[in-house]
């Protein structure tokens, strides 16, 4: 009977207390929050200072981490893209002498965000052969901003809204325009009438200031550490590529460049190339400052 009893308390602690998550648990000097994020969505990392430097990976992706100003806490973000399928992943934490290597297990739950359905002129929709031709390269060149590798982080602190106006557009769901399902909406639609100043997120250095055919005027920003945040459809853009920006610096005026049915905002952010929530991130900032 004892005997019985030993091998069903082994199971258990096979099954329920493996070391990771064990280790989880046992580490008051790490903090994930929250634990679980959905797809799309963003957890802060903070991290006791006190050795040698921590070396940070999530999904094969380094997670650069930046000091609090009495340098006793690092801090950085980890999310999931849009599409992440849902599931339990490690994040790794190891110092640089390798001693005490240590893991986390973050689960990534489902998220519905619904459908949004829109009817659009056919020449917005419909791309003629010089038009795809565009479109693709522009793709290209975007898609290279966020696979160079991450700098050293630019930004600093909590990070804020671009514009005051309320989300009319949100994140994630589903489109379908014309009858015909696309790619979900990777960022988030702001009000913002004609000439409304869009500041800068965060402190960064400018990658790229380009007129695209969807996006219109279009701003992007790289904040070091593999954040970039994007602003969509400008009638102006004050800023140029490789120029250093600080949080709060205008770097346009919105309008409904691109293919926009009217003035507003888009504004999104990528987390080491994943598509994330950029209000979450704004959000989730906030307790940086706590």
């Amino acid at each position: 009977m004892e005997k019985g009893l030993f091998l069903f308390l082994a199971m258990v602690s096979f099954f329920f207390l493996s070391p990771v998550e064990a280790s989880s648990s046992s580490r008051p000097d790490i903090t994930v929050t929250p634990s679980k994020i959905g797809q799309g969505e963003i957890s802060l990392l903070s991290i006791e200072r006190k050795g040698a430097e921590p070396e940070v990976t999530w999904m094969g992706k380094k997670i650069t981490l930046v000091a609090d100003e009495k340098n006793e806490i690092l801090s950085g973000f980890i999310g999931a893209d849009l599409t992440t399928r849902p599931g339990r992943y490690k994040l790794k934490i190891s110092r640089a002498d390798k001693a005490n290597p240590h893991s986390i297990v973050i689960s990534v739950l489902s998220r519905d965000y619904g459908i949004r359905r829109l009817t659009l002129p056919r020449e917005m929709v419909e791309l003629d052969a010089d038009t795809l031709k565009r479109v693709k390269e522009e793709i290209r060149v975007v898609r290279e901003l966020f696979i160079r590798p991450a700098g050293s982080s630019l930004w600093r602190g909590k990070w804020i809204r671009p514009v005051a106006g309320t989300v009319i557009s949100p994140f994630g769901p589903r489109r379908i325009i014309n009858d015909e399902e696309r790619s979900p909406h990777s960022g988030v639609d702001l009000k913002a009438p004609e000439g409304t100043p869009v500041k800068a997120t965060n402190r960064g250095k400018v990658a790229l200031v380009a007129d695209h055919f969807f996006g219109g005027l279009s701003v992007f920003i790289d904040h070091g550490g593999g954040i970039h945040s994007m602003y969509f459809h400008l009638s102006q853009a004050f800023v140029r590529a490789g120029q250093l920006v600080e949080k709060g610096t205008t770097v346009g005026l919105s309008g409904c460049s691109g293919r926009a049915t009217g003035p507003h905002l888009h504004f999104g952010v990528r987390l080491n190339g994943g598509r994330v929530n950029p209000i979450n991130l704004i959000e989730i900032s906030g307790r940086l400052e706590r």
